[in-house]
């Protein structure tokens, strides 16, 4: 049985918010995971307004996420040189009091902001137009020269 299995045992158990808690933990899906620890919430009496303020961002907070996101990340103020999607994961944490407890959740997200969570290689603050051309790979081989002679048949 998977992560809706212990799902819906914890559910038999509504009286124990608690066994919400673990079985949320244990939930392979990130979804579940999301749903139960809402269900648990509601039954401890928070409103529903806050639970779905709590699970997900507004489509202001979405707006302000995808400005932040569109520019590089600065190392003194958020400890990484690019954006990855555990980074975003901890930002939108950090910043908008939102758990998003699955990485799929960030990438999910981040494709309908449009953003791509895959960058390229960092760059260095000291580097240069210079160094990386005098850096950049040439190939070993003269235009018309084969890599390989051809094999012949013996």
């Amino acid at each position: 049985m998977g992560g809706a299995g212990t799902a819906m045992k914890a559910l038999l158990h509504h009286d124990e918010p608690d066994k919400l808690m673990q079985a949320s933990r244990r939930s392979k899906s990130g979804r579940v995971a999301q749903r139960l620890l809402a269900i648990r919430d509601i039954m401890l009496g928070r409103s529903r307004g806050w639970v779905c303020a709590q699970y997900k961002l507004t489509e202001t907070q979405r707006a302000a996420l995808q400005a932040r996101l569109s520019v590089p990340p600065e190392i003194g103020k958020d400890g990484v040189r690019r954006w990855g999607a555990a980074d975003v994961q901890r930002l939108i944490r950090r910043e908008y009091g939102v758990e998003y407890r699955s990485i799929t959740s960030v990438c999910n997200l981040l494709h309908q902001l449009g953003q791509s969570w895959i960058s390229g290689r960092p760059q260095q603050p000291q580097q240069t137009v210079d160094a990386l051309v005098a850096f950049k790979k040439t190939p070993s081989h003269t235009p018309g020269h084969r890599r390989h002679p051809s094999r012949r048949n013996h």
